[in-house]
């Protein structure tokens, strides 16, 4: 029986068999109008809704809850979704827009930075919403991410993101009390490897002969490999495996906690995992010693040059590359010669410029 209306007290009321994609449903609810007329609106409404859902491409139908459930079940993580879930849930992701995600990063963090509205909205609604179009099951969405140049964004409270080099890895295993911490440190910084990479590794992971370690199941869902220094290799023989594992870590909090606690006896700054591993490896590679781009993301098992090269290397800051470049040697001639350069800094500034005037006198005399 096809629906219709009838008053009951105040309100009129919804009765009858309603045709739905998974076959006839029955209908008794209140359409909660006192009007008739619009009463029998909701009615014709009710019904257009189930018919159109009945002749939709089930690609149309896919909600953003199955393709949560979807992505769980290809093993990824769930960190960030469970908000995203709470917002989407049911929704249809053929009626997501880009504005509406972006909206509810807004919403959900609302004193956040765009980088976290990028990094626990942005990404993860995209990683969810790509795994299942890309298997054929909805609809592609395009979502643009914020950046610093949009209107109305807080940026970043936290300090830039920095590179570190031998020396300061070096003065955390001088402070750090346990080995496995220790080798810890060294491994992220000499591989590029990500600390939940590093913390998975187990014994039949390593080839210490061959100098190699095989990650498992990467964030970009392969398996990569890391060339070991001797010196790495040495320090991996010592450590006794733990809970099945190489460092014996079995959450990645645990070893934030110690590595803080080593940072404040050390005296240095407290820069997590991801700058004295991934960034300081890039950097070590590609601004200090000139290894090219793709040799450096096969090394640290960076999936795209492009990515790499935007978020990893950091600029030598120091003065030493532009007296390699444009310092005056031996041999080379400039527009102000050796003893001329003295006289005319001499002149200039002779009080306030000391070490200058001395070192160009020693390099006259040699």
């Amino acid at each position: 029986m096809p629906l219709t209306i009838y008053k009951r007290g105040r309100f009129w009321w919804l009765t009858g068999t309603l045709k739905t994609k998974e076959g006839e449903k029955r209908v008794h609810e209140s359409s909660g109008e006192t009007d008739e007329t619009k009463a029998d609106e909701v009615r014709l409404s009710r019904e257009l809704e189930e018919r159109e859902i009945r002749l939709l491409d089930p690609k149309q139908l896919f909600t953003f809850a199955a393709a949560v459930n979807a992505y769980l079940d290809a093993g990824k993580g769930d960190q960030y979704l469970a908000p995203l879930l709470a917002k989407f849930g049911e929704t249809r992701i053929s009626a997501m827009t880009g504005a509406m995600i972006r909206g509810a990063a807004k919403e959900i963090y609302p004193d956040a930075a765009y980088t976290t509205w990028n990094r626990q909205v942005i990404t993860p609604a995209k990683a969810v919403i790509n795994l299942s179009a890309d298997a054929g099951d909805c609809p592609e969405v395009k979502i643009k991410g914020f950046s610093k140049r949009d209107k109305n964004v807080r940026l970043p409270s936290t300090a830039p993101r920095r590179a570190v080099d031998r020396s300061y890895i070096n003065t955390f295993r001088a402070y750090c009390e346990e080995d496995r911490l220790r080798t810890l440190m060294l491994f992220i910084f000499q591989t590029g490897a990500r600390i939940g990479d590093a913390i998975k590794l187990e014994p039949k992971d390593l080839d210490l002969p061959a100098r190699k370690a095989t990650f498992r199941n990467m964030k970009n869902g392969e398996d990569g490999q890391a060339d070991l220094t001797i010196e790495l290799v040495y320090e991996l023989q010592q450590l006794e495996a733990r809970n099945g594992r190489v460092f014996g870590f079995l959450h990645r909090w645990s070893v934030y906690k110690l590595i803080k606690a080593t940072c404040t006896r050390a005296g240095i700054p407290y820069l997590g995992t991801h700058q004295p591993g991934r960034h300081s490896f890039a950097t070590e590679m590609i601004v200090k010693n000139r290894v090219d781009i793709k040799t450096t993301a096969d090394k640290g098992n960076w999936k795209s040059p492009q990515v790499l090269m935007n978020n990893y290397p950091h600029a030598d800051t120091g003065p030493a590359v532009i007296d390699e470049v444009f310092g005056t040697q031996p041999g080379k001639k400039s527009g102000v010669g050796g003893s001329n350069l003295a006289t005319l800094v001499t002149r200039a500034t002779p009080a306030r410029n000391p070490g200058l005037t001395k070192w160009l006198e020693n390099k006259n005399k040699s």
